[in-house]
């Protein structure tokens, strides 16, 4: 109950703060914080969605939407933030960052025997090539739609 108390919180605050254009304001004056908060999220998301699918949990629905719904957030948030053109740019940062996040998980889990069957070399050639090609696919067709409007 409380978790929906502190989210219904959040909402009326950012409902609040972009309807009187604080927000606006702000990311006027600081236009740097947008693409930090990409980047932390690809990170976040790096280290919570991986691996795909692993011998005790395999590739079912609830994951791959997961990965799926995640990455093409990111796609969306780079379209936004970086606007067209910045293929190669968004390729390297998701690589980079969702290398870092996966980092990040090995370091969290080490010495726990998840890591045994999560890291292993396929696993992650797998994740590394997947996600960035996909999320660079959907960059490229968010930005096409775009440009259309």
């Amino acid at each position: 109950m409380v978790y929906v108390v502190v989210i219904g919180i959040l909402v009326l605050a950012a409902y609040m703060g972009a309807r009187s254009g604080v927000i606006q304001r702000f990311l006027g004056m600081y236009p740097w914080v947008p693409k930090l908060l990409v980047m932390g999220y690809v990170v976040f998301a790096g280290c919570v969605v991986f691996p795909i699918s692993s011998e005790p949990f395999p590739l079912d629905f609830q994951k791959g939407y997961l990965l799926v719904c995640s990455y093409g957030v990111i796609a969306l948030a780079w379209a936004g933030v970086w606007g067209p053109g910045r293929g190669r740019l968004v390729y390297g940062a998701v690589f980079g960052l969702t290398a870092a996040g996966m980092g990040c998980r090995y370091l969290l889990e080490y010495g726990e025997v998840s890591n045994v069957y999560n890291f292993t070399p396929f696993n992650v050639v797998c994740y590394l090539a997947v996600v960035p090609t996909g999320t660079l696919i959907a960059y490229c067709w968010i930005v096409r739609k775009l440009r259309r409007r």
